[in-house]
């Protein structure tokens, strides 16, 4: 009876075992060659590069430091110069309890109509402001502003001008100096 399933040709048969034995010979021919102390050689020849390098650089500082000068003096010419500065009268701070010089107020609104005025004034009082009327003339008509304050105080001012944007009104900072006589 004869095997159909299993045939295998005779040459895979004899390569196979030939491949086999030809890579067992390779590595046993492998082991028997002496290891080279490459990494010895390429240690060596990197320390002496080292040393021929280090020397270099011992020799170059050596040279530098004999042959060397300062290049920048400026350190020590700063040190001994002055420099004379005008005293000017702005740049003076004011004590604290010198006497106030300017005082702020605010301008809310520029009216036609008094009672828009007025209107603007009551909601400004209403908002814990101080606010006031000033009439006046300009070109033959009559103008109703509306002013907040007087302020001595920048922060106070500067809260009721916050008061004032909150409520979208957008004031006019107005500075004046204070006479003193007063």
């Amino acid at each position: 009876m004869a095997d159909s399933g299993n045939n295998v040709p005779g040459w895979v048969w004899v390569t196979t075992p030939a491949i086999a034995l030809a890579f067992a010979g390779f590595i046993f021919y492998l082991s028997t060659v002496p290891a080279g102390n490459e990494l010895d050689a390429v240690k060596g020849d990197a320390r002496k590069a080292l040393e021929a390098t280090a020397a270099q650089a011992r020799e170059d500082k050596q040279k530098a430091t004999e042959t060397a000068k300062p290049s920048y003096d400026f350190y020590r010419l700063l040190e001994k110069q002055t420099v004379e500065v005008q005293e000017v009268e702005a740049y003076k701070s004011t004590p604290k309890d010198a006497a106030v010089k300017y005082e702020y107020r605010l301008q809310a609104g520029s009216f036609r109509s008094e009672m828009d005025a007025d209107r603007m004034r009551a909601q400004l009082i209403l908002e814990g402001l101080p606010a006031y009327l000033e009439s006046s003339s300009v070109n033959s008509s009559t103008w109703h502003r509306v002013f907040v304050g007087p302020y001595t105080n920048r922060s106070k001012m500067n809260k009721a001008q916050d008061i004032l944007v909150s409520n979208n009104v957008s004031p006019l900072v107005l500075k004046q100096k204070v006479s003193s006589n007063k």
